[in-house]
């Protein structure tokens, strides 16, 4: 199979507002089969959420219904540029421990991908 850039294989962004409880992030991001969702406020990416987020906060015994999920997002939001190729995209989430990335063009923010959409 040719290598391909992550463009052809990126998920549509997926957001919700940092108000939101993780409770209802998870629900957005289980909806979509996604392992990741970007926090954005008004028209601005301020971080991203992530499986690992959930199981960090659940280790420490904290209700998903009682906390916003800006207090558990990620952030910086890491990014790849649309034209790098899913081989580059594996190397650099083999080399980082990094499982999700957002996905940009023309300097925005235009899609998710995750180490199982590499996989597939």
């Amino acid at each position: 199979m040719p290598d391909r850039p992550i463009l052809e294989i990126m998920h549509a962004v997926l957001s919700i507002h940092p108000d939101a409880s993780v409770e209802e992030a998870v629900q957005k991001m289980s909806s979509q089969g996604m392992e990741a969702i970007l926090i954005k406020q008004e028209e601005e990416y301020t971080g991203i959420f992530t499986k690992i987020d959930l199981i960090n906060l659940l280790e420490k015994n904290i209700d998903a219904a009682e906390v916003n999920v800006s207090t558990f997002m990620s952030k910086p939001i890491l990014s790849l540029d649309a034209s790098t190729s899913e081989e580059e995209t594996r190397k650099r989430m083999v080399e980082k421990n990094i499982r999700q990335y957002a996905v940009t063009q023309n300097g925005k923010i235009a899609g998710l991908i995750s180490i199982k959409d590499l996989d597939s």
